[in-house]
This record gives structure tokens, sequence and C-alpha cells, in this order.
């Protein structure tokens, strides 16, 4: 198995785009949610927007990415984004967004894609602080995030509702410098 990570380019988007499409049919599947949107919703969050890969990150909004891909398929399999904060007085923050295809969870990818996000976001001076949400049913994803350093700063209870599952969303945050 050879995996790949690098940087989300206008090149490589198609491929990440049907990785977010595979990825977002997997959430419910067999009632394990990990997402915060009823599947096929036509609504849901698309993941990174391409026209905002380019934005200076002095912009609000402004976002970046890293892929893993398969190399024997060619097939982007997971990911990892970070956005800029909606507020310019935020931009010393970032919000973390991890997603892998079910087959290839549970060996390590997680990890790399989640060193390779933290390495990147060190190496920008104005960002001291990286936050994230999992669900609270994300117990393996929550001991992922610990074993890098985050901690949990909060429990919102019922935040989710999702086909009348309810669903507590766990914040947590890496302090970056």
């Amino acid at each position: 198995m050879s995996i790949e990570i690098s940087a989300l380019t206008t090149e490589n988007y198609p491929g990440f785009a049907a990785h977010i499409r595979r990825h977002c049919r997997e959430s419910g599947k067999d009632g394990y949610y990990f997402m915060p949107f009823i599947p096929d919703d036509p609504d849901q969050p698309k993941g990174v927007e391409i026209e905002k890969l380019s934005l200076p990150l002095n912009n609000p909004h402004w976002q970046r990415g890293f892929v893993a891909i398969d190399m024997s398929s060619g097939r982007t399999i997971g990911h990892v984004d970070l956005k800029g904060e909606r507020l310019k007085t935020m931009l010393h923050r970032c919000e973390l967004g991890l997603g892998i295809e079910e087959a290839w969870r549970g060996q390590g990818l997680g990890k790399k894609l989640l060193q390779t996000a933290i390495e990147y976001a060190r190496s920008i001076q104005q960002l001291e602080w990286m936050d994230l949400s999992t669900f609270a049913s994300n117990t393996k994803a929550q001991a992922l995030y610990r074993s890098m350093g985050f901690e949990q700063t909060c429990v919102i209870r019922e935040k989710f509702r999702i086909n009348d599952v309810l669903i507590d969303d766990i914040g947590m945050t890496l302090r970056l410098k």
C-alpha cells in the first residue's frame, strides 16, 4: 500500500470532491454518524471550496487542505483541511476537519494527515490555536486528537438531531505556539 499526502490544489481538487461525496455517504451507515447533516441532504457542506484555497491567510474564510491519495489507484481516500475563522479578530485560530473513507480507517492515516496539518499550521506565524469539533460517539477520533495534544474544551449536549438521533458535540483545541 502506497499512500501519498499532498497539498490540495486545483489540479487534485476533482479527486478530493469525489472523495468528499463518497465519505459523506458513509455517515449514518449502520447508525454511526460523523458528519453534522442528514445523509443525502442537498444542502450539506461541500468541504473545502476551491476558490478559498488561494485566499491570503490574513483574510477571513481562507482554506487550505491536504489529501491522501492511494497511489495504486490514484484515488483520494482521505483529507485534512484547515479553515480560517470568519472574523479578522479570530485569525489567530483555525478550524480543523479530517475525514478518511471507511476502508482506510484504523491504519494510521488519520495520524499522518493530522501531523501534516499541525506542521503546516505551526509554520504560519499568525496561527496560535487549532480547534475542532467531533461527535461524542466518535471515541476513536477523540483518542487520536488527544494523542496529538488536543484538549477538550466543551461538550454541547444534543447539538445535532439527525434522523431522530440526538448527538452531543465535543470541542477540542491545540495550542500551536
